[in-house]
């Protein structure tokens, strides 16, 4: 059979059926069922759509059409296919803030755990509990000369979280009282990502559960947080 031209309009619906395919991938896969099957590009085309459950057979003509008639292929209209239904994502923590790069973070921890990757979601939330613990002792000892709190002077890196709770736990003591007690609630609800993280960060055979991150209520200790920067340090 002598392959005519193909209709623009057949290829351009096509492609709508094969959105991940370059147009002339599809324009040789076209080709090549009509040489296999001695058959019109537009009756190759429509081969080609129905191996998807489509169709382009309001564009055939009557020969190309003959060819199902022949072979009892009926030609139906097209099913209406919609887009995947985008996943919500969950709202796990939540922290009001204009920071964009803390909001960042808490949106790619929500996507973690929407998506059931929860072992990088605790990682992200032991990075953001890290940063908090560290902004409260920077807002406590503006003057800098307790950075040694949270900063390691002879690797010049940040200290490991176990080490910046210990250290401001330690220093806690001299708080007032209502303060005292809020930061070290804050510390021990965070010690909870203090060695799990550890190990989840090292360990190739520590992954993280749903229940043991849901266990561990990080929005706790997030609202904790806010109350203790609204409380002392508003703006």
């Amino acid at each position: 059979m002598v392959k005519q031209k193909l209709n623009p309009k057949i290829l351009e619906k096509l492609m709508e059926i094969y959105l991940e395919r370059p147009k002339n991938s599809v324009q040789a896969r076209i080709s090549q069922i009509a040489n296999k099957e001695g058959v019109s590009l537009a009756t190759a085309a429509e081969i080609m759509a129905r191996s998807r459950d489509r169709t382009v057979g309001r564009y055939l003509e009557n020969e190309d059409r003959e060819y199902f008639r022949r072979n009892n292929l009926k030609i139906t209209k097209s099913k209406k296919f919609s887009s995947p239904a985008r996943k919500s994502i969950l709202t796990f923590v939540n922290y009001e803030t204009n920071n964009p790069f803390l909001k960042g973070h808490l949106d790619e921890i929500n996507r973690c755990y929407t998506f059931g990757c929860y072992t990088a979601s605790f990682i992200l939330i032991r990075k953001v509990l890290e940063n908090f613990i560290t902004q409260i002792i920077k807002k406590k000892f503006p003057d800098g000369k307790d950075k040694s709190l949270y900063l390691n002077f002879s690797t010049g890196h940040i200290r490991d979280l176990s080490e910046i709770i210990k250290n401001l736990k330690e220093k806690s003591k001299s708080f007032d009282p209502d303060e005292k007690k809020l930061v070290q609630r804050i510390l021990q609800l965070s010690e909870q990502f203090k060695d799990d993280a550890n190990d989840k960060t090292h360990s190739l055979y520590h992954l993280c559960k749903k229940k043991e991150l849901e266990d561990k209520n990080p929005q706790d200790i997030f609202d904790l947080i806010k109350e203790y920067f609204n409380n002392y340090y508003p703006q």
